[in-house]
């Protein structure tokens, strides 16, 4: 049948040993893991599907229980990713919350909006410095000038 060099037999047992090895942690893993990591991804992973259903479906805000300011949170966020930001009155902080925009160039965008009076154009954005084509492509969804 199939005849193996010396190099190759070592080769194939070494992946074995390996994969045996591997199978051996993650069943020790999961009876002996660590109860606060399971409760923090647990804790990690029901967030993440408010999240997703409070972005799908407004309605459900009031079904989900209020456990130690959660839901004001959650609904905090989903204002902040569904709502546009104006460009000539959101705030350091909530130009920070844009993609690729983090303090610096937010303060950057303020100073600009101080220097040469407020935005006409979301593409006005693009003169501030820092702010390119590929950083106003993923952002320009989200703002606007009222």
């Amino acid at each position: 049948m199939l005849e193996f060099s010396l190099q190759e037999k070592r080769f194939i047992l070494f992946l074995l040993t390996t994969f045996l090895i591997g199978c051996a942690v993650t069943y020790y893993r999961q009876i002996h893991g660590d109860a606060e990591l399971a409760a923090w991804r647990e804790e990690q992973l029901l967030l993440s599907q408010q999240i997703s259903s409070l972005t799908a479906a407004p309605e459900v805000e009031a079904e989900i229980p209020a456990t130690a300011g959660t839901q004001q949170n959650l609904v905090s966020l989903k204002q902040r990713l569904v709502a546009k930001l104006d460009l000539n009155s959101a705030t350091a902080e909530e130009l920070a919350t844009l993609d690729r925009i983090g303090p610096a160039l937010a303060a950057r965008i303020i100073s600009y909006r101080e220097e040469h009076g407020p935005f006409r154009t979301i593409d006005q954005l693009q003169q501030v410095k820092g702010i390119g084509p590929k950083t106003f492509s993923r952002i320009k969804e989200r703002i606007e000038v009222d």
